[in-house]
């Protein structure tokens, strides 16, 4: 059958040159040229068959003829079909703990582990000969691709290899971020681990962005670490960081929702080995789902029960793996690069019980908790402090605050608090009705009236005009509903009162006038060039003189210069691109901005040097806190 195509080109060149046609005689000779060329290939390739096939029959376990593709007892030669898997394989505890009755307090081992300088080789399970089994992710790495079909282990694997690298190694060693993009509950355990520094998995896609780009910093935190102590890789300096190990579940799924930051996790497989930072992907079909420059970084390869050989061949280069029954959980087939092992993968009993002991060797050893890696995106409320002017260490030559928090700004990957800054100008809160701004400027109000050292004015409409009150007994501000006055301020606190206290004083003894702050609610008829009201005048000139820091609070931008007028700004956006490009909001601000994000009161961003920050402020009619 194989020389049938080559037969027919003989049949008809001898027509044509028959006929006479030399022309199309000498067309046709190439393709007849190509089929001789193949019928030697496959003749060489069965020459080199029989020579591999022993006295007996059988093949010497090589793939290519080069090498074996499998060695050791526990090996799986793939022409002699799939392996022999252990019927059970004993909880991880009785492979990789002490016996109980030796050793009866488990965080006592955990402890004596990590002291003892720490160990990559973890126990996963039990080859085919029941023997442990040891995966040493440092020395046959770096990095991991596991793949399964649901129901096969995948799960339970990554959940065991993380708890025996955890036992053997302490947070100051070892550090793990989990990502997961099937919304499971797969690392909710594990998150509570001193090791871990984040963990996403509820489908957050907000989350998860904000994850990658995290690991994308720490790599080039890493990278400086490394070129500013002189050496090409982490591992030998005198004190280097921990280890990262970044776990990521149904790693197709983020191939599919973000196809763009696949590449972020392509440079940590390409370059982290280096730098200590090590990836376990895992995935239902591998197939097309890495990269090629992924998968030549990706060492260790781990393949559960698959329902296509070609998935099986791919990642292990045998196809035993779909053959791998159902009702063999855990079992799978691990390749390093050299040899291929048939190993039945543990599960961890207790896994609560575990996670606790790790915790309490931690706790025993004085080892706080690793820091995180980043945070989740801004809430839709975050409750309001008045008493926080407290804890702000911003003043000036005499003494007065220069900074008063009223937000919690994101930055991207971390969450922190954010200040207005009283002596650098004026500051506008521009935004439409029912956004925030009223709710701002009375909390700002309650929060600035009991700081030491502050003299405020407080401008709002009236029935009849603009109403001025001089600060004696804030409060009267309206609440975020607009129904009435807000709660009064909370009575003055020690260290408030300690701060009035010692508050600077002239040469002639008396105190000092302190810093003037003007708030004004429902600016813009005061603004308005043509605006004939008196207090128009004396905020304008107010807004000049550079002893006063005027807060204002406007619709539009529309009678407001940047920066004769204000320096700082809090923009609430409105969701339509164009009036948002228009006030002030950068166009890669406003990418990232959710669709729902303007829906949310108190949703801003805050504009100043230069920088485009996203901020939730604090809510107003939250109860004070008072220490």
């Amino acid at each position: 059958m194989a020389g049938a195509p080559l037969a027919a080109q003989i049949v008809m060149i001898a027509v044509m040159l028959a006929q006479g046609r030399w022309l199309f005689a000498l067309m046709v000779l190439p393709s007849a040229v190509g089929c001789v060329a193949s019928l030697l290939l496959a003749a060489g390739r069965s020459a080199i068959d029989r020579s591999d096939t022993g006295p007996d029959g059988r093949d010497d376990g090589r793939v290519d003829g080069s090498r074996p593709a499998v060695s050791g007892t526990s090996a799986a030669r793939p022409e002699d079909g799939p392996a022999v898997f252990p019927e059970r394989c004993p909880p991880w505890e009785e492979l990789a703990l002490p016996d109980p009755a030796a050793e009866p307090l488990v965080w006592r081992h955990i402890v004596r582990r990590w002291l003892a300088g720490g160990d990559w080789a973890a126990v996963l399970g039990i080859d085919a000969e029941s023997r442990p089994y040891r995966l040493d992710l440092t020395r046959q790495g770096p990095h991991a691709l596991v793949a399964g079909t649901t129901g096969s282990g995948k799960s339970v694997l990554l959940e065991t290899w993380c708890l025996a690298l955890a036992c053997a190694n302490p947070p100051s060693r070892l550090t793990f971020v989990f990502l997961d993009f099937k919304g499971g509950s797969t690392f909710n355990r594990l998150s509570r681990l001193p090791h871990a520094r984040g963990t996403v998995g509820d489908l957050d896609l907000a989350h998860a962005v904000r994850a990658l780009a995290a690991l994308e910093e720490e790599l080039r935190r890493r990278e400086a670490l490394a070129a500013a102590h002189g050496v090409g890789d982490l591992s030998v300096m005198d004190d280097p960081p921990p280890r990262l190990v970044i776990v990521v579940d149904e790693f197709h799924a983020l191939r599919a929702q973000l196809p763009d930051y696949v590449d972020r996790l392509t440079r940590i497989a390409a370059v982290g080995r280096s730098l200590g930072m090590h990836l376990i992907a895992c995935t239902q079909n591998p197939s097309g789902q890495v990269n090629a420059q992924m998968h030549a970084n990706l060492s260790i390869g781990i393949c559960l029960r698959v329902r296509d050989a070609m998935q099986s061949r791919e990642l292990v280069g045998a196809p035993h793996a779909a053959a791998i029954a159902p009702s063999m959980p855990g079992a799978a087939y691990i390749t390093d690069g050299g040899s291929v092992d048939a190993v039945r993968c543990a599960a961890v009993r207790d896994v609560d019980a575990l996670v606790g002991r790790i915790g309490l060797a931690a706790r025993f050893c004085a080892l706080a908790p690793a820091e995180p890696l980043f945070s989740a995106p801004l809430p839709r409320v975050v409750a309001s402090s008045d008493d926080a002017a407290d804890d702000t260490d911003g003043n000036d030559a005499t003494g007065w605050p220069t900074l008063v928090p009223f937000a919690l700004a994101d930055d991207g990957i971390a969450l922190h608090t954010a200040s207005l800054r009283l002596d650098e100008g004026n500051i506008a809160v521009v935004g439409g009705h029912g956004r925030g701004r009223s709710t701002l400027l009375g909390m700002l109000e309650r929060r600035l009236a009991v700081m030491p050292g502050v003299r405020l004015t407080v401008v709002a409409a009236g029935g009849n005009g603009f109403r001025v009150r001089e600060h004696a007994r804030p409060g009267s501000w309206p609440d975020a509903h607009g129904s009435g006055p807000g709660p009064p301020p909370p009575p003055p606190s020690p260290r408030r009162a300690r701060r009035t206290a010692d508050a600077p004083v002239t040469p002639d003894g008396c105190a000092d006038d302190g810093r003037r702050i003007w708030l004004v609610d429902d600016a813009d008829a005061l603004l308005d060039p043509m605006a004939v009201d008196p207090m128009a005048h004396r905020l304008r000139r107010a807004m000049r003189d550079p002893g006063v820091t005027v807060v204002f609070a406007v619709l539009s931008m529309r009678h407001v210069r940047v920066p004769d007028d204000c320096t700082t700004r809090i923009v609430f956006p409105s969701g339509e691109r164009h009036a948002d490009l228009m006030l002030g909001i950068p166009a890669d601000l406003l990418s990232r901005i959710g669709v729902c994000d303007p829906d949310v009161p108190g949703r801003a961003v805050l504009l100043e040097h230069g920088r485009a920050v996203p901020v939730q402020c604090h809510a107003g009619n939250s109860p004070p806190v008072t220490s």
